[in-house]
């Protein structure tokens, strides 16, 4: 089950959605389909709530279109999100249709990005703050890290700050058992991951 709606808000495109898909890996389908169309999350709010005993995730979203179609852009992407989200869809198949460029890594990180892992043992969850460069493809980068060590993405508050041109993100998740992992070497790995092209790079 997916609901998708869509409005510009000046030159920009306001969306949300509710999906009933809540595993691991749920907003890295959105980013990566937002990205593929060339698009660029500019601020948003994501989570996970239950009603009447059923899981579902909730999603709102600021987008930029790189080619500034605005409407045009829109209208692709929620076709997109049906069959991204369609139960018989297989991911890795659309992903192959959609021949996806890599971002440029070093531009997210032209200055040194901030990653900051911390408990909040009263929710049960670790808070990762992303402070970096911005840009297009930031967010599918990451969420495909987060995706392929098992993290779960409870909520998330995205932000770009358009004085600096820095985003400003905050992510709430749990492992793939469900539970906190700041003090761990999880924590450690994902920064290491996430860093690895620019580290890389300075050798």
């Amino acid at each position: 089950m997916i609901e998708f709606q869509y409005k510009r808000e000046k030159e920009n495109i306001l969306i949300s959605l509710k999906t009933d898909s809540t595993q691991i890996g749920t907003f890295h389908r959105i980013a990566t389909i937002i990205y593929a169309l060339k698009m660029d999350i500019l601020s948003g709010e994501l989570s996970t709530v239950i009603e009447q005993g059923n899981e579902y995730t909730i999603d709102s979203f600021i987008l930029q279109a790189d080619d500034g179609d605005t409407t045009k852009a829109a209208f692709k992407l929620g076709m997109m999100m049906d069959s991204v989200f369609s139960k018989n869809a297989k991911f890795e198949e659309i992903l192959e249709k959609l021949q996806i460029q890599e971002p440029a890594v070093a531009t997210f990180f032209k200055e040194t990005p901030e990653f900051i892992f911390t408990d909040l043992p009263d929710r049960n969850q670790t808070c990762l703050y992303l402070e970096s460069s911005a840009g297009r493809g930031l967010l599918y980068y990451v969420s495909r890290i987060l995706m392929q060590n098992q993290i779960n993405i409870l909520s998330a508050t995205i932000e770009t700050d358009f004085e600096t041109g820095r985003a400003k993100d905050s992510f709430y998740l749990t492992d793939g058992s469900g539970q906190m992992f700041a003090s761990t070497d999880l924590a450690l790995k994902i920064r290491r991951e996430i860093l690895a092209p620019i580290q890389s790079n300075s050798r």
